[in-house]
């Protein structure tokens, strides 16, 4: 819990009622998200009315303990994932995934039995890459630059793998690239002198951008092919930044440009997919798990300072129950 911005602890918290159309769920394993949940406890998301003090996190797997008398599709006992966690009382949610135990609206609550904890704890994220990857307009063999080496960065390349697509992951993070190596992918240190030659040798035919900044800009749109290039911008600009790219520049070279954001049940339900049939392998970026309150603060504190130097990182609750 974040009692003010910054100001992070792991407490204890009542719960209200179970409402008719929502679901009591005790959570197994919430996954982290190193930028939005930063954003968030830092109090500078920027998307969203964020009110302290509240709870932080939007993915996590759990069991069904408690279903609401309006629901219908759920039972207790169901491995489900959540993208909320909500009945805190005199807490507010910041989403609220970041919970040994909370509430969710039936249509933030996805069946998940059959997939790992430490792979479907990362669906929100997983689902952002999988609707980046799902915007090109492109045949299995296309290149595909995906540039950042975080959780989002990681799944869009897996989602691109799924589709057929050739990658190459540009990063700055030594230790997160060589993950996404083990993982199978081509990598390349976006802070070397010779990047922008290593991605124009690898001529992508598109980009994800994670990173959204002009520095990132710079180095990969010289290598799009003009007329046909492709730019899926993917991430979350906050402190009021509004442009990360030159929009005359992307006219000249008549480049087609994609903006991605939010949930849907749809993408949630196909990355879902992809993790049931292996293709969304989200474990392999796992580099800490918190398992205990003192863990958690700890991890959590690190995240906020934007200090977490693995790609992905997750709280296990299995303690709490």
């Amino acid at each position: 819990m974040c009692r003010r911005p910054g100001d992070i602890e792991c407490a204890t918290l009542d719960l209200a009622r179970v409402g008719p159309g929502q679901l009591l769920v005790r959570t197994l394993m919430s996954g982290v998200s190193t930028g939005t949940d930063k954003w968030v406890m830092r109090g500078t998301f920027g998307w969203a009315d964020i009110t302290f003090p509240a709870v932080p996190g939007y993915q996590r797997v759990g069991v069904v303990e408690e279903v609401g008398s309006d629901v219908v599709g759920f039972r207790t006992g169901q491995r489900v994932v959540a993208t909320s966690g909500l009945g805190y009382v005199e807490v507010g949610s910041a989403w609220g995934g970041h919970s040994s135990r909370s509430i969710s609206e039936a249509a933030d609550v996805y069946d998940a039995e059959g997939i790992p904890a430490e792979r479907s704890a990362f669906v929100v994220v997983a689902q952002v890459g999988y609707n980046a990857a799902s915007r090109l307009l492109l045949d299995a063999g296309a290149h595909v630059l995906v540039v950042g080496d975080g959780v989002i960065g990681a799944s869009a390349a897996f989602a691109c793998r799924a589709r057929g697509f050739d990658v190459l992951v540009a990063g700055r993070h030594r230790s997160r690239l060589d993950t996404l190596h083990e993982a199978g992918f081509a990598t390349v240190d976006a802070r070397a002198t010779d990047v922008e030659a290593t991605v124009a040798r690898f001529e992508p035919s598109a980009v994800i951008d994670t990173v959204q900044n002009a520095e990132a800009f710079d180095m990969y749109i010289p290598s799009l092919p003009r007329r046909t290039g492709q730019v899926v911008y993917s991430g979350h600009s906050p402190d009021g930044v509004t442009a990360w790219g030159d929009m005359a520049v992307l006219q000249q070279r008549e480049l087609t440009v994609h903006f991605v954001s939010g949930i849907t049940s749809t993408r949630v339900e196909a990355t879902l997919g992809l993790m049931r049939d292996g293709a969304m392998p989200s474990e392999q970026l796992l580099g800490t798990v918190a398992g205990s309150p003192d863990d958690a603060a700890r991890l959590m504190r690190r995240v906020s300072a934007g200090r977490l130097e693995p790609v992905a990182a997750a709280v296990d609750w299995t303690w709490a129950a």
